[in-house]
């Protein structure tokens, strides 16, 4: 019984996870913060992956944007690093 237990916690975890990064707002200086998205389009391939780095409230931010079939950004990854731009710490 333990194992079927194991299971159903990690699978309520990894739900968790993915619903999370659903919810993904833009923040100011984010490739698509207050823009319509037909606004900003690229000539990238749909599926490519565009990354977005830029200072906020003295946090390095790292962006991961996945390009739509219409050629308009989705935001798909954030990661806040604490220590600032590299050598800053």
């Amino acid at each position: 019984m333990k194992p079927t237990y194991l299971a159903v916690i990690g699978l309520l975890a990894l739900a968790g996870c993915n619903s999370a990064q659903q919810n993904l707002e833009p923040l100011p200086q984010s490739l698509t913060y207050g823009e319509n998205a037909a606004n900003r389009k690229t000539q990238a391939a749909p599926g490519a992956m565009v990354q977005n780095r830029f200072m906020y409230e003295g946090q390095m931010v790292y962006e991961t944007y996945e390009v739509q079939p219409d050629r308009t950004y989705k935001l798909v990854r954030r990661r806040m690093d604490q220590s600032g731009p590299a050598g800053n710490s």
